[in-house]
């Protein structure tokens, strides 16, 4: 069998899953208070199981007062036998602000740097040292 045409079956099989679990999820919503079912983000459906998850611990909570109407919907929207509801929390991403901790040199070793490119003979090394003390400068009186 040519593997683009596993990879098609493959697929096919998960865009089926996603279906389902999107016809699952408007029925779960369908069966919720509008300001609730705003939160009934996801579901899955694994064998008899079907996991809803929300954005909070306190929509969590709510949604557990509807669990029995929630799963007398999904019962009568005939998708298999759905035994058990569960509801699940599905945690924030809190993204990690990288504090820039910035090394800046003591005074007296910009001092040394800025020393050194007036006293070299290559051009070059003398710019690429006047340009790294005079940067180092403007950090350190930034950084006070």
């Amino acid at each position: 069998m040519p593997a683009l045409g596993f990879e098609g079956k493959i697929l096919a099989a998960y865009k089926y899953q996603i279906e389902i679990q999107k016809v699952l999820l408007k029925t779960i919503k369908s069966s919720l208070p509008e300001n609730l079912s705003k939160h009934a983000l996801y579901c899955v459906l694994s064998g008899k199981k079907v996991s809803l998850y929300t954005d909070s611990a306190v929509w969590s909570s709510q949604l557990r007062f509807y669990h029995q109407s929630i799963l007398q919907s999904l019962l009568n929207s005939e998708r298999g036998t759905i035994e058990v509801l569960q509801i699940k929390i599905i945690p924030k991403t809190i993204e990690q602000q990288q504090k820039k901790t910035m090394n800046v040199p003591s005074t007296e070793n910009i001092d040394f740097i800025l020393q050194q490119a007036a006293n070299q003979t290559d051009e070059k090394l003398k710019t690429a040292l006047m340009k790294l003390g005079k940067t180092f400068t403007k950090l350190s009186l930034s950084k006070n």
